[in-house]
């Protein structure tokens, strides 16, 4: 069990690396395009969720008759990279093998069929993904609890999972350990995929509950928690560095502290 003193330690090195973001660009980045100008870190339900939804969950595709859409360029969506094999009734799959009227596994323990399949292609230039938001991201595998992932996943930052009873996008939980942004390696482009459910519900990805792609106005299957941005980083590091002393830390920090000292025990344990 790591101590308050190491967790507050490791949080104000973390925040000094924000605060140093500011200091060299007068200014710490804000939420990216498609998150929400709200931090809610307490959890909601609220169907206004993320702003511009029109782009991140996969609405300005080409929808075609299969009830499949595509998107280019990089604005991306919530959605799991070529490969991940997804819970069906006749057992995990791959997600590009699906389609709509499949049915898939969702939270009762039941089976909900696909209404539509989405994919668009992330791209790199000179070695790197292009844009800086909503880039791909790898949970190692176990880095959510024992089995959980069962083998690693790929999924963009955008894309929420589910922890403790919360959904939070996994890019507000990279680490530098367990849950990393996933290098390019020399690929000139990435594709990704997302189902479509006619609500939104939880798939289970590898033995990791993940959301199912969300629609503007639709409601959420459980409380959405999420960082907008570097002053909300910041605001979350401290609430850590604070805890030592006294105990105010909201549901994602504690959530991003628990796997935080996860993933180093995993570093120590390699």
């Amino acid at each position: 069990m790591v101590s308050k003193f190491v967790r507050s330690r490791r949080n104000a090195l973390k925040a000094a690396t924000l605060m140093g973001a500011f200091l060299s660009t007068s200014c710490l980045p804000e939420q990216a395009p498609g998150r929400g100008d709200n931090s809610d870190n307490r959890g909601s339900n609220r169907n206004s969720g993320q702003s511009g939804n029109s782009v991140g969950n996969g609405q300005n595709g080409t929808s075609g008759q299969n009830g499949n859409s595509v998107q280019n360029g990089n604005s991306g969506g919530l959605c799991f990279a070529q490969g991940t094999r997804i819970k069906t009734r006749d057992g995990y799959r791959p997600i590009e093998t699906l389609a709509a009227g499949d049915e898939v596994a969702v939270r009762s323990g039941s089976f909900a069929p696909i209404k539509a399949m989405v994919s668009h292609t992330v791209n790199s230039e000179s070695g790197k993904w292009v844009g800086k938001s909503n880039l791909p991201v790898l949970i190692r595998r176990g880095a959510l609890s024992e089995n959980s992932p069962n083998a690693d996943l790929c999924l963009t930052a955008w894309h929420s999972v589910y922890v403790d009873g919360f959904l939070v996008p996994v890019g507000d939980l990279v680490n530098g350990t367990s849950i990393i942004f996933e290098a390019a390696k020399g690929r000139a482009t990435l594709d990704f995929f997302q189902i479509e459910l006619d609500s939104h519900d939880m798939l289970d990805a590898q033995g990791a509950i993940c959301e199912s792609l969300y629609r503007a106005g639709a409601e959420r299957c459980a409380p959405l928690l999420r960082l907008c941005g570097g002053r909300s980083q910041l605001r979350s590091r401290m609430r850590s560095v604070a805890s030592i002393v006294v105990e105010q830390r909201q549901p994602i920090d504690i959530i991003r502290d628990n796997l935080e000292e996860r993933g180093l025990d995993f570093a120590r344990a390699a």
